[in-house]
């Protein structure tokens, strides 16, 4: 049985590994959360900026086309490797609408389009969204066609999503062992979670599997074939690729997280870990705020004592930070938290920081 402490330094040191190149950090991570609040940066380029050497934000953005990624939702939506691409979607068309048919026809006839660009030919009118919102049908097509594997993300511009129709391929696996490879591919990931949260993370597969009992027997089947491991922490189970590599990396030094980072994704192992609540208020009302708009965690060695807001204001960077029980005391960490201000500055080409 792990202590807490053992386990939270392992969590930590698992995930963020020695920097390397993009391609392999990627191959490392095989799947990073995708976001499109930029705030300072946006949560793909934050959380890559720690794993891979001098990297920049939108790094990924203009390398995506030739590292043979796909955009797809695995337990969030994100950038994945084109072979588990190819494992989560079934790349059927049988069940688009007629909307949707013409829009691939659009695609597959013209190529690459921008969302803009389709509306040219099939119009844009204003329609409801998933989120209650209003977008334009042509879009909302796009990403139908996107969902269901027909078409793909070819590159981005300015960050929105240019489409491409998605190269046909053969489905051997069965729909058991599909789920096998997403449930090991999650856990590498977001590293060692609960079965539960891991599931219910993953429901949105029920495609594949539609009874819950048949998707925790899955569970059950790779954790007594030795591909998960298990580890109980005052008591909680939690379940991880049995092949995870511990990293060597220094602790010693200030990390600023995204808030979907895969060291804090997990709320419920966050709080049991670092023994307080951290909550992303994007979606707050300002009023009700207690943290931050997009306040992001601070680890300090490996513990995460409090966070950070960050702001551009005339091409400088400006980083305010709070704690939960008062900032560490030492020269160590206030170097250290320079440092790291100092790297998220680079990171976002600037020269000048102000910490507030």
């Amino acid at each position: 049985m792990l202590t807490r402490e053992q386990f939270r330094k392992r969590v930590v040191r698992n995930s963020l590994f020695a920097p390397r190149s993009l391609g392999e950090a990627m191959k490392r991570l095989g799947f990073v959360q995708a976001d499109p609040i930029r705030c300072p940066a946006r949560a793909q380029d934050l959380i890559l900026r720690h794993r891979v050497r001098n990297y920049r934000a939108g790094d990924l953005e203009q390398a995506y086309p030739k590292l043979g990624l796909e955009e797809c939702y695995l337990y969030a939506y994100g950038f994945l490797s084109r072979d588990l691409w190819r494992v989560i979607h079934p790349n059927g068309n049988e069940t688009l609408s007629d909307d949707e048919r013409a829009a691939l026809e659009v695609v597959e006839q013209h190529g690459p389009l921008h969302p803009k660009e389709l509306e040219a030919h099939v119009g844009g009118e204003r329609v409801r969204n998933y989120w209650g919102g209003f977008s334009r049908s042509a879009k909302m097509a796009l990403e139908a066609l996107q969902d269901c594997g027909a078409l793909r993300v070819a590159r981005r511009e300015k960050g929105i999503r240019v489409y491409e129709a998605a190269m046909a391929f053969e489905q051997n696996a069965t729909s058991e062992e599909r789920f096998k490879e997403i449930v090991l591919a999650a856990l590498r990931a977001m590293g060692a979670t609960t079965r539960s949260f891991l599931l219910k993370e993953l429901s949105h597969f029920r495609y594949l599997i539609e009874p819950p009992a048949e998707r925790r027997r899955c569970v059950q089947v790779l954790i007594d074939a030795g591909r998960i491991r298990t580890d109980f922490v005052d008591g909680v189970e939690y379940i991880s690729v049995a092949d995870a590599t511990v990293g060597r990396r220094s602790l010693n030094d200030v990390r600023i997280l995204a808030p979907f980072d895969p060291i804090v994704r997990d709320r419920d192992r966050f709080e049991h870990l670092w023994r307080w609540t951290y909550r992303f208020e994007a979606y707050t009302p300002k009023a009700k705020r207690q943290l931050g708009y997009y306040a992001m965690p601070v680890l300090w060695r490996d513990q995460v004592v409090g966070w950070a807001n960050t702001s551009v204001v005339e091409n400088r960077l400006e980083v305010e930070l709070g704690y939960v029980k008062g900032r560490p005391k030492g020269k160590e960490y206030r170097a250290a938290v320079k440092t790291e201000v100092e790297r998220m500055a680079r990171f976002l080409k600037l020269e000048d920081y102000r910490l507030i």
